[in-house]
């Protein structure tokens, strides 16, 4: 059985294919006929999703590990499709002399700020791995608590076959009381585009909307 979670505009499909006991969706695009597989999630076999309008594969389409729709970030967080969009603009240099230069770039920005609805604020990331980059975050106000119930989240993993100590669900539960808006700030809890470990991959999942079943594939070494 195969079913189709997400196709964008650049021709990049995820597909759900479940087997007696295990799932797997894989992340491919197509050329002159063939299948080119970029990325593959396993997970355990459970008829249920988990259900919440902040996750979701179409979110997972924005982790930078392909072609994506990257206008998506410019609105998800205003249409209720993810807490958090970490965004960024390739900047105005020596070999993109056609592009927007830090100054326009910031003013194009203030138009998307400027047109937030109540609940949902942004601001510029601190970030440093990458130059010649605008990053900016946009997110809703408030905390990850204040969006999932944390008890449904590791029941879902658990049935996905992953139960965690005490500890980690413990220190998931404190940064997902941390304002979201810090994670874009000069002194975020962790970097979550550098995500590492159960802790930090828990609560960067939840906070980019991504689909626990992809968090849970990663955590499990796919």
């Amino acid at each position: 059985m195969s079913e189709l979670l997400h196709q964008n505009s650049k021709g990049v499909k995820m597909v759900r294919e479940d087997y007696k006991k295990r799932s797997q969706v894989k992340v491919f695009s197509e050329f002159q006929g063939k299948r080119y597989v970029i990325h593959s999630y396993r997970f355990n076999l459970i008829s249920d999703r988990f259900d919440s309008p902040f996750c979701s594969w179409a979110n997972l389409d924005c982790c930078g590990g392909w072609s994506s729709d990257d206008s998506y970030l410019d609105t998800a967080v205003q249409e209720g499709k993810k807490l958090y969009a970490g965004r960024y603009q390739r900047l105005q240099s020596s070999y993109f002399p056609d592009l927007p230069s830090m100054e326009e770039a910031l003013q194009e920005f203030q138009k998307i700020v400027d047109a937030l609805p109540a609940g949902v604020t942004a601001g510029v990331e601190s970030r440093h791995d990458m130059e010649d980059f605008l990053h900016t975050f946009i997110c809703r106000e408030g905390a990850i608590a204040d969006y999932f119930d944390l008890g449904d989240v590791f029941k879902f993993y658990g049935r996905l076959g992953l139960v965690f100590p005490p500890y980690v669900v413990d220190q998931v539960k404190a940064l997902c009381q941390i304002e979201m808006k810090s994670f874009g700030g000069d002194k975020p809890p962790f970097l979550y585009y550098q995500a590492g470990g159960p802790v930090e991959l828990i609560t960067t999942g939840l906070l980019l909307g991504y689909p626990i079943e992809s968090t849970a594939s990663l955590l499990c070494g796919y």
